[in-house]
């Protein structure tokens, strides 16, 4: 599969930056090589944007350009996973994330799901989708959309019902995405996509389905809360090349270290096991013992996803 690349304007619409931000960024700072076609013109690829968007986080949670501004890729990614703040200062840290196109559409869905009205909401999604493109829709709209919305439920702002139909319509807009792979492709490597024992959370679930699908993996999708058993059960008989589990709640459930340590033991070391989920300091060191990948924010998945994918087909 050829790999993506995309326009600077499709570029700003995705990270909210400018292209005039963009372009001195690149001339300033080392980490930043954009490629360029025939013509001249900046081609931009997902490690390109995973780049962008981790020195946005950088710089939110503290950190300069200047300090950022000459690692590499890799670096820069366990400085943003693995930062652990020591404050909350802004109730509901996911509106700053959103970029000016992308919050119009954000205030529409909160209005709709206030009104019940589906139609409504669906058509911002799908709206959305088309500004962004399938993948970065998901990890730069929707899901600080369902975390917005637990938020608003938690602080009495909407009904538990009204939080309960935003998820849904999102269910329902991730599974269509994920139905629309039908064809499975004996060139492409499988992924299991499930979540383990105790982890309940669906939507966390259908989110690495849609990515992984969208960065070129055959899709097994397993759904909540499957023992190590069965997990490595269902490893063996697909000879699948990676177990994408979704670990976002509990997180302090002393049973998932023993469940992980099995299902590494089960799967072998020729099997990857990426973990999306949000920081746990109790599962932290499991994570280092299983060798397991471990993304806390989504915009790192498709290029780790591409990668895996290169490695296992390679």
């Amino acid at each position: 599969m050829k790999s993506k690349d995309y326009p600077i304007r499709v570029v700003t619409k995705i990270t909210g930056l400018t292209a005039d931000q963009i372009r001195k960024w690149e001339e300033r700072y080392s980490i930043l090589n954009i490629n360029r076609s025939s013509k001249g013109s900046r081609r931009f690829t997902d490690k390109d944007l995973e780049l962008l968007q981790l020195m946005l986080e950088a710089k939110r949670i503290g950190f300069s350009l200047q300090e950022i501004g000459e690692l590499d890729l890799l670096t820069l990614r366990n400085i943003v996973n693995n930062f652990q703040g020591t404050s909350q200062d802004v109730p509901y840290p996911e509106l700053e994330k959103l970029s000016k196109s992308t919050k119009v559409y954000f205030d529409i869905c909160i209005e709709a799901l206030k009104e019940f009205n589906i139609s409504k909401l669906e058509k911002a999604i799908y709206d959305v989708a088309m500004e962004l493109g399938a993948v970065y829709v998901i990890h730069k709209f929707m899901v600080p959309f369902i975390k917005h919305v637990g938020r608003l439920w938690k602080n009495n702002s909407i009904s538990k019902s009204q939080e309960r139909f935003a998820n849904a319509v999102i269910k329902n807009y991730l599974e269509n995405y994920r139905s629309s792979f039908k064809d499975f492709d004996s060139s492409k490597p499988i992924a299991l996509i499930a979540t383990p024992k105790g982890q309940k959370a669906e939507l966390g679930c259908l989110v690495n389905a849609c990515l992984s699908l969208a960065t070129g993996w055959n899709n097994i999708y397993l759904g909540t809360d499957l023992s190590s058993t069965d997990l490595v059960q269902a490893s063996q008989v697909s000879n699948c090349s990676c177990v994408i589990l979704s670990i976002l709640y509990p997180l302090n459930d002393e049973s998932l270290g023993l469940e992980l340590k099995k299902l590494r033991e089960g799967l072998g070391d020729h099997v990857e096991i990426v973990i999306n989920g949000k920081k746990s300091n109790l599962y932290s060191e499991t994570y280092k013992d299983i060798n397991a990948r471990v993304v806390h924010d989504l915009f790192s998945m498709p290029t780790l996803l591409e990668d895996l994918k290169s490695k296992a087909i390679s």
